[in-house]
């Protein structure tokens, strides 16, 4: 034993910059639901949009037709039944790729602010904050 050894058990120092286990569940869980969530809410936004006659490309309307090639694959025989079952499919699926990336951007405004209330202090015990308001002189020959 050195002369400078403590004999009491170290605390376990909290890791920084890394994020806590539920942080990571919550955002695994909002990776998949937010998605699913924007299909639905497009798919409700696009029949709404044809009846009301907003201006949605005709062209992303109706059932997707599939490449002749493709019916060849045996294995896809039932996605490519499914995809075709479905109507309005690719204008489902711009609306909810728009709304998506709307809904992750407010998420991640909403997590900022809720960071910068709760969060950690800007300033350290050992910082100093910047120096506001210090005018400097005019420089003269």
């Amino acid at each position: 034993m050195g002369r400078h050894t403590s004999y009491q058990r170290q605390k376990e120092r909290v890791q920084r910059n890394q994020v806590h286990p539920l942080m990571r569940g919550i955002g695994c869980i909002l990776l998949v639901a937010v998605p699913i969530i924007a299909y639905g809410v497009a798919a409700l936004l696009v029949d709404t949009g044809v009846r009301s006659g907003w201006p949605i490309p005709p062209a992303w309307l109706g059932i997707i037709e599939v490449h002749p090639l493709l019916w060849r694959l045996t294995g896809l025989t039932v996605a490519l039944n499914y995809v075709q079952a479905q109507n309005n499919l690719l204008a489902n699926l711009v609306f909810a790729l728009a709304l998506t990336i709307v809904i992750f951007g407010l998420l991640a405004i909403i997590y900022g602010f809720i960071y910068k209330l709760f969060g950690p202090p800007e300033y350290g015990p050992t910082d100093e904050p910047p120096v506001r308001g210090r005018k400097v002189k005019r420089y003269k020959r």
